[in-house]
Formats: C-alpha cells, structure tokens, sequence
C-alpha cells in the first residue's frame, strides 16, 4: 500500500476531529442532564413533605448550573459517579442551613466527606492496592497504626481514611523515614508524578490540612456541632464556594481529567 498524502492525512486528521467533537458535544450533554434531572430529583422529594420555597425560588435549575458551570462537563464525566449527586444534596442542605442556621451542618460536611472518600478508594487506593499486591507488600511487619491501616487497605480491602492520607501525603513531604507500607505508597506515587505532585503540592496539602485540623471530619462531625461557620469554611475549601477555580475538589478532579 502506497504510503499517504499529506492531504490524505489531513482530511484523516478531520475526520478524527470531527468525530472526536461530536462525541464531547455528547458527553457534554449528558452530564448537564444528569445533573439537572438529580437536582430535579431531589427537590421533589423535598416539595413533597412541604417544603415548596425551595421550588418557587427555582433553586433546582440554580444548583444545576452552578455545579456545571464550576466544574465544567468533561471534569464532572471523569468524576467517581457518586460525585453529581452527593454535590446537589450538599448545595441543597447548605440553603436550607443558610435559612435555618440554626441547623447542623452534618448533611453538608457528610456529603464532602463521601466524595472525598470515593474520590481517595477509586482514584488513589484502588491501583495502589494493585500495585502493592504485584510488588509482594503484603505482610505487616511493624506494630505502626499507619502500616496496620495500609495493611488492611491491601489485604482487606479496608478504605483509607482522609486523617490517613494526611498522615502519609505529611511524612512524604517532610521526606521522613518510611516504613515498608508506607514506603510502597510513595513509589506508587513515584509511578504516577501528575498525581504525586497535585497530591504534594502547597496548592493541595495546605488546603487539605485547613480541612483536616479543623476537625469537621472527625470529633465535630461525630458530636454533632458543626455550625454555621464551620460549613461555610469548608464549603470553600471543598468547592472553592463555586467561583475560585482552587478548591480540593476541582483540584482532584482536574488531575484525573482524560479531556479538556
């Protein structure tokens, strides 16, 4: 076969790109469904046990394009499925906190929380599972909580816990001595730098330790005594409050981002 063109290669090239345009232009599309028709979802559930101003004030179409304009359709497709619509129970609990503040805030930090943990089993501790088993990290030989938790993670399939992966993204930074598991952690990230670098960054550790030190994952989660303030806070270093392009969670997702 004789070789091609440079105009065959071209009119190639913009088939390719047409295709590959169409297929966004759906993808795109779907995504702004989903999100529209699981706000749409979950405001009649709300409208059903009484709670109509949340509809007249259209708060269903307000949360949709606000979630879709923040983080665009192509980071949102690559997103843990789980993500849309823990987001819009999030937006939907933080309005109905922000007209009663005097309500816990626990349904916005526990939606926070879940997207994270999803985000931190499917896109971090999924393939370092895999990875650790191939290298033979298996046996736990140190009395360490860390090294018993990625143990666990390992061998159990047990999910790593946000307060965790501080513990390990700190040690790494700090370039402390690790041990066997922990050590296996950082050559996984050592395999994959995009992500060992978003993960190590300034940008990304100093927001993730905002979140962390301020305890709305653990002690004032558990006891109930996340106020208004404290939502708010984390709403902005979660979601960067839907404006500012540097929240934790546009941060992950642009990493892992296949399109753009």
């Amino acid at each position: 076969m004789p070789p091609q063109t440079l105009q065959e290669l071209k009119q190639e090239n913009e088939k390719l790109r047409h295709k590959l345009d169409v297929c966004i232009r759906f993808m795109r599309r779907e995504v702004e469904e989903s999100v529209h028709r699981i706000s749409k979802r979950k405001v009649t559930r709300m409208t059903e046990t009484g709670r109509d101003d949340f509809l007249r004030e259209n708060q269903e179409v307000i949360i949709s394009q606000r979630i879709t304009d923040y983080f665009g359709d192509l980071l949102l497709l690559n997103a843990p499925k789980e993500t849309i619509e823990y987001l819009v129970g999030s937006e939907i609990s933080f309005y109905n906190l922000c007209k009663n503040p005097t309500l816990d805030g626990f349904s916005v930090i526990g939606s926070y929380h879940k997207i994270l943990d999803v985000w931190v089993e499917q896109m971090i501790m999924n393939q370092f599972r895999k990875f650790a088993q191939k290298k033979g990290a298996t046996i736990l030989r140190v009395n360490d909580p860390m090294e018993k938790a990625l143990h666990s993670v390992v061998t159990k399939k047990f999910i790593l816990s946000l307060g965790r992966l501080f513990g390990l993204l700190r040690m790494i930074r700090d370039g402390e001595k690790l041990h066997d598991f922990w050590q296996t952690f950082s050559d996984y990230l050592n395999k994959y730098p995009d992500l060992r670098n978003v993960l190590v960054s300034d940008k990304f550790f100093l927001l993730f330790e905002k979140i962390i030190e301020s305890d709305v994952f653990g002690g004032k989660r558990h006891q109930g005594s996340i106020s208004l303030s404290d939502t708010k806070n984390t709403r902005k270093w979660v979601t960067g409050d839907f404006i500012e392009k540097d929240g934790l969670l546009y941060q992950v997702l642009e990493s892992q981002a296949v399109l753009y």
